[in-house]
């Protein structure tokens, strides 16, 4: 139902919970985790006390923040707004991705020679029948829960462009601002399915350090450089000079 991750908003979560103990928000982490796996938590106390033990001491706090939905449980309504978003994102970047190589896929596929003569279609039938009957027998048992499949894999050239983003990125900074993980962020992931891209990103990463972003106290890290909000991805307001401070902007006339 969930993928393995769910977007936080750090400012957003510490402004909703101003004035709580270290406690009734650790409670609260733990049920918005809950709800993001299991798509709702009970609303009952004492079955909420299995998932977050010691929650009842403080659910009178917490019970604002998941009212209840139309089947009787709860739902954080912000968690669900933040799903219904990201699958939105991941849809249009499979697309987006399977748009550009779909022409790749097609050329390849004519390259390879027919693989399938007219006398293997009838043994091919009898093992799939085979197959079918031991998967599909009577007496298989049946699961207590149900997983979803995997979401399909994203292209294979997928792969190498977080591979020169990655590259690209950690030659860029030291030891401290690095990518060490193998995997990429889910905004690299957004970003890396929207074509042309990813050549405005290896662009624009030397010019952090050229001081496209000398109005920030810190650079950014790869997550805020991948990001997009309603003004447009970060790199395409980087590169456009958005984030050059004042005093730059007046000394590149002079330096001219």
């Amino acid at each position: 139902m969930a993928s393995s991750w769910f977007p936080m908003f750090g400012r957003d979560f510490i402004a909703a919970t101003l004035g709580w103990s270290a406690e009734e928000r650790g409670h609260y982490v733990t049920l918005l985790i809950a709800q993001w796996e299991q798509g709702e938590i009970p609303a009952d106390v004492k079955r909420l006390e299995l998932i977050s033990p010691g929650v009842s001491r403080v659910w009178k706090t917490l019970e604002p923040k998941f009212p209840k939905s139309t089947g009787g449980k709860l739902k954080n309504r912000r968690l669900e707004h933040e799903r219904h978003l990201a699958h939105e994102r991941s849809t249009r970047a499979r697309q987006s991705a399977s748009a550009r190589w779909a022409a790749k896929a097609a050329a390849d596929a004519q390259e390879v020679p027919e693989q399938c003569p007219e006398q293997c279609s009838g043994q091919c039938v009898e093992q799939c029948d085979r197959i079918c009957d031991r998967i599909c027998s009577d007496d298989a048992s049946m699961s207590m829960s149900y997983s979803p499949p995997p979401p399909p894999p994203p292209p294979a050239a997928f792969g190498e462009d977080w591979g020169r983003l990655r590259d690209a990125w950690n030659a860029a900074w030291g030891e401290k601002r690095q990518w060490r993980s193998a995997e990429p962020p889910p905004e690299a992931i957004a970003r890396l399915g929207e074509p042309g891209w990813l050549e405005d990103a290896l662009k624009a990463i030397p010019g952090i350090k050229a001081g496209l972003c000398a109005g920030f106290k810190t650079p950014p890290g790869l997550r805020q450089f991948c990001g997009r909000d309603d003004r447009g991805s970060f790199v395409a307001r980087l590169l456009g000079g958005e984030f050059v401070d004042e005093g730059q902007r007046r000394r590149r006339p002079q330096e001219a």
